[in-house]
C-alpha cells in the first residue's frame, strides 16, 4: 500500500523535474524546421511539431512517483529543458500549467474538468463522446502531459469532426450542413488553444483551407482531411494540393 504523502509526491515531482525527459524541446523543432526548407512536405509536418513541442508526452522521470495517484500532479510550470529553473521563456508553453499524469485511474475525470463548454460539436457528436476519444488519446503509463495539451487535443478532435461534417453535407447535397460546418472550420482557427500553441503559420494555414472550403471547394476539404486524419477523407492522396496551399500562405517565410 502506497503511504506517500500528498506532500511528499509534490516534493518528489517538484524535485525530479519532468521536463528534463522531454522527447524534444520548442528549439530543437524549430532546428529541424529550418534544415527542413528545402523539403517542403518535411516542413509542413514539422511546423506543427514546432507549435506543440513543448506539449509533448513526457517519460516520468527516475524518482518521480507518479502513476497510479492522482492525475493532477500539484507539478506546475516547467521550463524547457536547457533553460534556468527559475525563468520560462517558452511562447508556446504556459508557465502555469499543471503536469497530468496519464496513467493515473482518475484522467477521465481531469480530462472532462477541461471540457471547452464553449465549443461547438460537429452534428452526431456528444460532450461524452468527445470525451471519451480524448482520454483514449492521452491515457499513456508512465508518462506525464501539460493539462493545455487536453485542451488542444479537444479543439483539434472537434475541428476534425467538422471537417467530416462538411464532406458528409457536401456529398448528401445538404447546403445548410454544409454552411454550418463552414462557420465551425472558419472559427477554429482562433480557438484559444490551438492559438496558443501555434509554432508559427499553423492557424494561417488553416484559415487558406477554411476559405476554399466556404467556397465549396471539396478538394481542399479532402486535403485538410487528409492532413488532419479526419473522418470522410476518401484515401486519395492530395500533397499536391497541399503543397500548393501551404506555398500561398508561407511562401519563404523561416
Amino acid at each position: 500500500m502506497n503511504t506517500m504523502t500528498d506532500a511528499d509526491l509534490v516534493a518528489a515531482l517538484r524535485a525530479a523535474d519532468p521536463a528534463r525527459s522531454m522527447i524534444v524541446s520548442a528549439a530543437e523543432a524549430a532546428r529541424a524546421v529550418g534544415r527542413a526548407r528545402t523539403d517542403k512536405k518535411a516542413r509542413r509536418w514539422l511546423l506543427v511539431s514546432t507549435g506543440i513541442a513543448a506539449l509533448l508526452v513526457v517519460g516520468v522521470p527516475a524518482g518521480a512517483y507518479a502513476s497510479g495517484v492522482l492525475a493532477r500532479t500539484g507539478w506546475f510550470g516547467s521550463p524547457n529543458p536547457g533553460d534556468d529553473r527559475a525563468s520560462c521563456v517558452s511562447t508556446e508553453h504556459d508557465c502555469n500549467d499543471e503536469w497530468i499524469d496519464l496513467g493515473a485511474p482518475d484522467l477521465d475525470t481531469v480530462v472532462a474538468s477541461v471540457y471547452p463548454e464553449w465549443m461547438p460539436l460537429a452534428p452526431g457528436v456528444t460532450r461524452e463522446d468527445l470525451t471519451a476519444r480524448v482520454v483514449a488519446i492521452m491515457t499513456g503509463d508512465n508518462a506525464f502531459a501539460p493539462e493545455r495539451l487536453i485542451r488542444r487535443t479537444f479543439e483539434s478532435e472537434s475541428y476534425k469532426d467538422w471537417l467530416g461534417a462538411w464532406i458528409a453535407a457536401h456529398e448528401s447535397g445538404d447546403v445548410a450542413g454544409q454552411d454550418a460546418a463552414s462557420r465551425v472550420i472558419t472559427e477554429a482557427s482562433t480557438w484559444p488553444t490551438l492559438v496558443a500553441t501555434d509554432g508559427g503559420g499553423v492557424t494561417d494555414i488553416m484559415r487558406a483551407y477554411a476559405t476554399r472550403i466556404a467556397a465549396g471547394d471539396s478538394e481542399a476539404a479532402q486535403g485538410m482531411a487528409q492532413f488532419e486524419g479526419a473522418p470522410g477523407w476518401d484515401g486519395i492522396d492530395r500533397s499536391t494540393l497541399s503543397a500548393e496551399i501551404y506555398d500561398e500562405v508561407l511562401g519563404d517565410r523561416p
